[in-house]
């Protein structure tokens, strides 16, 4: 026999509007017995009600088991007897695998919530925890999502764009994040130093290819310092309130190396044997913001 869709929830729900019953309810609940939170319940599916609510609730509305339960107004010509216990049957049937359910889900909970709390703790015993000063490139790169305005001093572009042998150029790990981050509203200004003049060109070029030649030119700015440059530092401006909101674990992770303005500053690693950056402190990132600025002034607009 092909089993039959249990439709209780929404027979109900049309049933009490049909009635008149929507906007007070009080009639239906003195009725069963229930409270107004269990007739809801009843009529989102969220619990299933026992097989005497269910018969005092079609005694109400003076409807067969077969509409409440099923919706359906023709029924095969079988005795009364063996109706209500097919019904029956099925009802138990539905209320059992919905234990069995909720039983899974309890059960799956707890064993998600300790995994959770073992890889927490595996990552504060970490080497590349937060609270010891690493970043990783995808923590970086989701931190960055989050920026109204990023500062970056850089030897090449390479996290953002790739050079490949022929000369040519194509997207980097960073680039997705900062066309997203421009077509948002977020400023970026790149310094490169003396002999990276050609690397703006061609990062330009991908960028427009992603956002347009307008919102580069307005969002997005490139200077050249003179002065000899040794290591990159980015230093962001995140908008707290969307962090918060939106990946709270990854605020809580960083929260120590976040200023009050929403500041936060790191190191770019010096070669590609690492996957982590340097985040510096208050006090490092305030000299770093400073020694961008003053590099940033006396550079030369690309």
């Amino acid at each position: 026999m092909k089993e039959r869709e249990v439709k209780l929830g929404r027979t109900l729900s049309s049933l009490i509007e049909r009635g008149g019953y929507s906007g007070n309810r009080r009639d239906i609940l003195t009725a069963l017995d229930i409270s107004p939170a269990a007739l809801s319940q009843y009529a989102r599916d969220q619990t299933r009600p026992s097989f005497q609510k269910l018969v005092a609730l079609a005694d109400f509305f003076g409807v067969s088991l077969d509409y409440l339960v099923f919706g359906e107004v023709g029924v095969p010509e079988v005795g009364q007897g063996v109706s209500t216990g097919y019904i029956e049957s099925t009802w138990q049937q539905v209320a059992a695998n919905t234990r069995r359910h909720s039983a899974l889900v309890g059960r799956m909970g707890r064993v998600l919530a300790d995994r959770v709390d073992e890889v927490a703790r595996e990552l504060a015993n970490s080497p590349t925890a937060g609270r010891e000063g690493l970043i990783q490139d995808d923590e970086a790169a989701r931190i960055e999502r989050f920026c109204l305005s990023v500062d970056i001093l850089t030897l090449n572009l390479d996290y953002d764009m790739v050079l490949l042998p022929d000369g040519s150029a194509a997207a980097g790990r960073f680039m997705d994040v900062v066309a997203t981050n421009l077509l948002a509203g977020c400023d970026y200004r790149f310094l490169v130093p003396v002999g990276a003049e050609h690397v703006i060109e061609q990062f330009r070029i991908l960028l427009t290819e992603r956002v347009g030649r307008d919102l580069v030119s307005r969002n997005c700015s490139f200077r050249r310092t003179a002065q000899p440059v040794y290591s990159g530092i980015a230093i962001y401006r995140l908008n707290m309130d969307k962090l918060a909101a939106e990946d709270p674990a990854l605020l809580a992770q960083m929260q120590d190396y976040i200023g009050v303005q929403g500041e936060l500053g790191y190191t770019i690693r010096p070669n590609e044997d690492l996957n982590n950056d340097m985040m510096m402190s208050r006090e490092h990132r305030d000299r770093a913001k400073a020694a961008f600025n003053a590099l940033w002034t006396s550079g030369r607009l690309e």
